[in-house]
């Protein structure tokens, strides 16, 4: 089952295009980050994000999940 954190993670990520970035905003460690965003992927069953040593960007299927990450996490939080 999907969690409102685990989506969280994912807009963070994304908008900061680094899972140590992430980890900063979020209060919490670099394989923390990591950890949910690959739980996230093995649930989801596709990659969100493409790794380098520049950092990450978005996949495909990333950029199309992104937009209802989003909503979610903003309903999620407006409560």
């Amino acid at each position: 089952m999907i969690e409102t954190k685990q989506l969280q993670y994912l807009v963070v990520c994304a908008d900061l295009q680094s899972f140590s970035k992430a980890a900063d905003v979020l209060y919490t460690s670099q394989p923390n980050v990591s950890k949910i965003i690959r739980t996230l992927e093995e649930e989801l069953g596709f990659s969100l994000f493409e790794r380098s040593r520049g950092g990450i960007t978005l996949t495909p299927e990333g950029k199309k999940i992104l937009p209802q990450a989003k909503k979610m996490v903003e309903y999620d939080e407006s409560w």
